[in-house]
């Protein structure tokens, strides 16, 4: 809870400093460029702490597969249950309600609007620094970081701070960015009750494919729910299934939840104008409140980060919760 204290008061002091440049907002073109560069170094750590990591490493194989399958089918049933949640609001892919649109003019054919090339340059550029540097961080993790430091609990302890304060860091400059255009307050008033409405969509959605995959693989339910309820956060829910001595569960846990957040980070630019911009923000899981608000933003729009962190707040509430309990039944 103290990091999302954390993160939205540098957020909002951000903002409140933007907004206090509205009027020169056009000198500040090199906030966009400030926020890649974060996104760059963010993921490159993220890299480097798995590349490092011996589980990460002995686990690539047959329950990784496993675990890619795994990650697939609760996305999938994330991705299902927000669709069917914003066709009940009457939101188009885009999560801009239909009623708005006719009334207003404002997106008149949006649903057939083409990406510009600078659109598509932009959202190819995000998608490509995420690989190179989530894949060169991992490179560099594997065969340096043992050699260098030795001690790894030393390196995670210093890298995890690091990611601590990039992450209040960039989120303050996406505070300032928000100030600087002014349309948060007016996008979240829009939002309303929607707001909650999408994050029980996900934990819907996560339940029912959960308990598919129970019948389809060879895992109880009680392993299935603990694996899908640990939503990407691969430094709890695992160490909390193997406390209860279900080894295998937990390595497939570990490997499902790397891959997940890893996942969210690589699809959610390729996938959001394809299967729409809430849609995306579930993605990632437990990581739609923090490391991937910029990738969210960029690859939407500034107000859809509000639903991808209502959704991964609520994903951290639950985790703690749920994991311990249903894996103790």
């Amino acid at each position: 809870m103290k990091y999302v204290v954390l993160y939205w008061g540098v957020m909002v002091i951000g903002y409140f400093f933007g907004s206090k440049f509205r009027n020169i907002k056009e000198k500040f073109f090199w906030v966009s460029i400030l926020q890649m560069i974060f996104i760059s170094v963010l993921v490159f750590l993220m890299g480097l702490r798995m590349g490092c990591n011996d589980e990460v490493i002995a686990n690539i194989g047959s329950i990784g597969l496993e675990a890619l399958f795994i990650t697939v089918v609760l996305m999938a049933g994330s991705v299902i249950a927000i669709s069917v949640t914003r066709r009940f609001f009457n939101m188009d892919k885009y999560a801009l309600n239909k009623i708005d649109i006719l009334e207003h003019g404002k997106y008149d054919n949006y649903d057939n609007k083409e990406e510009t090339g600078e659109e598509k340059t932009g959202s190819n550029l995000i998608t490509y620094l995420i690989i190179v540097f989530v894949i060169l961080g991992v490179f560099c993790g594997y065969f340096f970081i043992d050699k260098i430091f030795g001690d790894l609990t030393y390196f995670n302890e210093i890298t995890g701070e690091l990611m601590v304060i990039g992450l209040a860091l960039m989120l303050h400059v996406i505070g300032f960015d928000m100030g600087l255009s002014g349309t948060v307050v007016k996008n979240f008033s829009k939002v309303g009750i929607k707001v909650i409405a999408f994050p029980i969509a996900v934990l819907v959605g996560t339940t029912a494919a959960a308990l598919l995959l129970a019948l389809i693989l060879p895992l109880g339910v009680k392993e299935s729910l603990a694996i899908a309820y640990g939503f990407g956060w691969y430094t709890f829910a695992p160490v909390a299934i193997a406390n209860q001595g279900y080894v295998i569960a937990s390595a497939i846990s570990f490997m499902h939840n790397v891959i997940r957040e890893l996942g969210g980070v690589i699809l959610a630019p390729m996938l959001a104008k394809k299967i729409g911009y809430i849609e995306v923000a579930s993605l990632p899981g437990v990581a739609g409140m923090d490391i991937l608000i910029p990738i969210i933003e960029k690859a939407t729009r500034q107000d859809i980060i509000v639903y991808s962190f209502a959704i991964g707040t609520m994903e951290s509430l639950l985790v703690p919760l749920l994991v311990p309990l249903v894996i103790g039944l």
